[in-house]
């Protein structure tokens, strides 16, 4: 009864918020009607791997990347966008548009012995903006399976493909060990002490293989080549030759900042001052990475590409503190569901934007891109897919059509682990993973203000005003769409009990500070049985929790450092949530998760990853 109640009230929600949003449609086509006759853009999405919340320069003076920053501050900054923990998730949520425990790919990333990869019964972006016209390049990292043929790049919608099917290989020699499960969900790979390549010739009895394609052909030419300038000569090359005419979708999964940890010696020279050499090194790769956007970006202008370009930029999921990385701030890291693992560094950067040198504090998922990319290109995502269209929330001040959000559901032998968000309130299911807060070695900035993004652009002399009528916060307030769902299924939110407060009441000169909290619970786990509430309250999931499950539930807006649980005071929120993940599991899948095939070993492919060992499902 309770799952029909949500259900019937998420419907209502969303029903509510698309009149919002047709109002605000209305309003913006009739501003721009004069440019009906607009061309298509063209699309560049590009990815950064592995990169830190605290690995750039606006959130972090002591990182360099201006180029990036300076993109970032031109556009729209997303304050509020989320990916998945991993690799491999993300990219399937990204270019599935749908969340990965509804097609298998929650858990873990796809390795190389591995005879599985992303299912081909759903269709891909790239797919759909080829049906509207559009040229659609893949460069960079794939990640997404290649046992097969056709789970490679040019059988799902990539006309052109130039990159490496797996993860974690080498920058210079562009080789990949056989190492799987390791250690569970990393997606980190070999860290080195220095910027030098990997030695290929001393493998200890692993397979190692080369990973570099050109279409559907081994490429060795690159071999000695570091990825990075690999990639932006190729993009160089490309826009030269090409007409700017044509709409064009150039998807830029960039190796960097991945690791092992290598990049020229010039690029850490700047961080000498920095005594932990992993992080001299990685900040050395982030600065190269922002040069290699740089060099995309002014290509797109040399060749008349730029002024119908929009650039999406995003990180593929938070920094992993073991290879250097940073979310400081931020709780967690890489393969955590803390914030730190999932709230990433986003921006939308084009001439065409009505509204450049805004940050937005909408909600934004990963599983959006498709649907919002889509629409810009005059397409439209599969019904099914679990995102939403953003570019309204993104350039006018209608709201976000998300309210609520999953970060993961994974149903393991051990239990349930999970978690889900709606308005300001996320709630952790069973183990989201090791949860400390990491400083960054090269010392803090800022003092104890959170997002410096916000506090350095709050002056009209600099980026400018926000983006948006209303902030999260203000998500499950009265008289909301997301405070009907919850008021549905009779929680009670008051004020007496649980903090509202906005973005601005929480500013304490210039930064963020969290609200006031009884610090008994601070950093407390409690359990289900702590919190009075029992399995079979939840008649779904009952079969997948216990007395023993763990709960933790935050306030992630006014507390952004997930630093105090709130869940025994507000059991009826947890209660809300909880029916909202019994409503969401009805759509999921068991992990596609296969042991290694002998018949992927690189000896038997001329040295070689290859695909042509499985059969694609």
């Amino acid at each position: 009864m309770q799952i029909q109640r949500v259900e019937f009230a998420m419907k209502a929600h969303r029903i509510i918020l698309l009149l919002e949003l047709l109002i605000a449609q209305s309003a913006f086509l009739l501003a721009h009607a004069d440019n009906s006759a607009q061309p298509q853009p063209h699309i560049i999405l590009i990815v950064a791997d592995d990169l830190g919340w605290n690995d750039v320069s606006w959130h972090n003076p002591k990182a360099l990347t201006p180029h990036l920053e300076q993109l970032a501050r031109g556009g729209v900054l997303l304050n509020q966008s989320y990916v998945q923990p991993i690799c491999t998730p993300t990219r399937s949520a990204l270019l599935t548009g749908r969340y990965p425990y509804t097609i298998g790919r929650q858990r873990d990333v796809l390795w190389p012995e591995e005879p599985t990869g992303l299912t081909i019964k759903h269709q891909l972006l790239p797919q759909v903006m080829k049906s509207v016209g559009y040229s659609t390049h893949a460069v960079g990292k794939w990640h997404l399976g290649f046992c097969s043929w056709d789970y490679t790049p040019t059988m799902r919608g990539f006309d052109t493909f130039w990159g490496y099917y797996t993860g974690a290989e080498d920058y210079y020699h562009h080789v990949r060990p056989g190492w799987h499960h390791v250690s569970s969900a990393t997606c980190n790979g070999p860290v080195h002490q220095d910027q030098q390549s990997v030695n290929v010739s001393d493998t200890h009895g692993i397979p190692f293989g080369y990973d570099f394609r050109n279409n559907t052909a081994p490429e060795y030419s690159v071999d000695g080549q570091y990825s990075t300038y690999v990639f932006s000569s190729y993009i160089e090359n490309l826009l030269r030759t090409r007409n700017a005419s044509d709409p064009m979708f150039l998807y830029l999964p960039f190796q960097s900042v991945h690791s092992p940890l290598q990049v020229p010696e010039n690029y850490t020279r700047p961080f000498d001052h920095i005594d932990a050499q992993n992080r001299r090194v990685k900040l050395g790769m982030v600065l190269a990475l922002d040069e290699a956007v740089d060099r995309v970006v002014q290509a797109l202008k040399d060749t008349g590409h730029y002024d119908n370009s929009i650039i999406i930029f995003t990180s593929d999921n938070g920094g992993p503190t073991v290879s250097a990385g940073n979310n400081w701030p931020l709780r967690g890291n890489k393969t955590t569901l803390w914030e730190g693992g999932t709230r990433v560094v986003a921006f939308v950067h084009s001439p065409l934007l009505p509204n450049k040198g805004t940050v937005s504090d909408k909600l934004v998922h990963v599983t959006d891109w498709f649907a919002t990319i889509a629409g810009l290109a005059g397409g439209t995502a599969p019904d099914d897919t679990s995102g939403y269209d953003q570019w309204q929330a993104i350039t006018t001040s209608a709201p976000s059509p998300r309210a609520e959000m999953i970060y993961n559901i994974d149903m393991t032998k051990s239990g349930m682990n999970a978690g889900i968000r709606m308005g300001d309130y996320k709630l952790l299911v069973g183990n989201p993973g090791p949860g400390e807060w990491t400083p960054p070695p090269e010392g803090e900035s800022g003092g104890n203000s959170f997002d410096r993004d916000i506090r350095r652009t709050t002056s009209p002399d600099s980026l400018g005003s926000r983006n948006g009528s209303a902030t999260d916060s203000q998500l499950l307030e009265e008289n909301s769409p997301a405070f009907d769902v919850a008021n549905s299924v009779s929680v009670q939110l008051e004020e007496s009990t649980i903090s509202h407060g906005t973005t601005d009441e929480l500013e304490e000169d210039g930064g963020i500070v969290t609200p006031e909290t009884d610090s008994q619970y601070e950093n407390e786990v409690v359990t289900l049985q702590d919190l009075g509430l029992q399995p079979e309250y939840f008649p779904v999931l009952r079969h997948f929790i216990s007395n023993d499950t763990e709960v933790q539930l935050f306030n992630v807006t006014g507390d952004p450092e997930e630093r105090n649980n709130i869940a025994p005071r507000a059991t009826d929120v947890v209660k809300t949530l909880m029916g909202l993940l019994q409503f969401y599991l009805k759509d999921y899948v068991e992990p596609d998760i296969l042991p290694d095939d002998p018949a992927a070993n690189p000896s038997h492919w001329n040295n070689t990853w290859t695909p042509g060992w499985c059969r694609a499902k």
